[in-house]
């Protein structure tokens, strides 16, 4: 063989060599490390897609999900992920984890009281990522469904748009449903179903930044005293 012809040969082969494990590398990233993701809507208002000082109702901002955290550790009160909210759904919802396993969550007077194992007396959420609309005016969507028992290996996610997201409290439906109330299980979801947690906002250029991590304060204030 042309020693000419025969160092393109090995040229092309190991061009696809290269390709193929860069297509690799992408799949395997994209998988199981991070993934990019278009936010849409405006129901994690002022969190995210707040552009120009108003609220995006179509997509607005890009950001980037860790895929992986998830893998080694159980997301927590705060984290804002990506998820969809049933096996057989093919949309994916971003929300903030706001119910824990083995919680319970009750939404009362505008505001999200949380009992647990570690605190036995009921405490208020200090959720000061809320915007004005928004702090202590989170209610219920039906008046006899504001009570939470979050089951084990699931979580209850609520938008930071409290006015108008649709969430654990609509059972992630877009259109208040009596059926939501009447199958509960459907406000949770399962963490097999959370894809990953929102790491960084890249889109628009302006708005780049990483996404911070919310302290909760402890709140002294017990559902009983309201």
């Amino acid at each position: 063989m042309d020693k000419k012809i025969k160092n393109i040969l090995l040229w092309i082969l190991d061009l696809g060599i290269n390709l193929g494990i860069i297509a690799i590398l992408v799949f395997v990233i994209q998988t199981w490390l991070i993934a990019p993701f278009d936010v849409s809507g405006a129901s994690m208002c002022d969190t995210f897609n707040l552009i120009d000082e108003k609220c995006q109702t179509g997509y607005g901002e890009k950001i980037i999900i860790n895929e992986a955290t998830y893998l080694f550790n159980e997301p927590v009160r705060g984290d804002i992920v990506v998820f969809k909210p049933q096996e057989d759904g093919d949309k994916y919802f971003i929300k903030r984890v706001i119910g824990l396993p083995g919680e319970t969550v009750q939404i009362k007077n505008g505001e999200v009281y949380v009992t647990n194992k570690e605190n036995k007396e009921t405490f208020k959420l200090n959720e000061d990522y809320l915007n004005e609309k928004n702090k202590g005016k989170t209610t219920a969507y039906f008046s006899d469904f504001s009570t939470f028992e979050v089951p084990e290996g699931s979580y209850l996610l609520l938008g930071d748009n409290r006015r108008e997201s649709t969430d654990s409290r609509s059972c992630f439906m877009q259109s208040i449903n009596e059926s939501c109330k009447d199958s509960p299980e459907k406000a949770f979801v399962k963490k097999e179903l959370i894809r990953g947690k929102a790491f960084v906002a890249w889109w628009p250029l302006q708005n780049i930044r990483l996404i911070k991590e919310p302290i909760y304060q402890t709140n002294s204030e017990s559902l009983e005293e309201k």
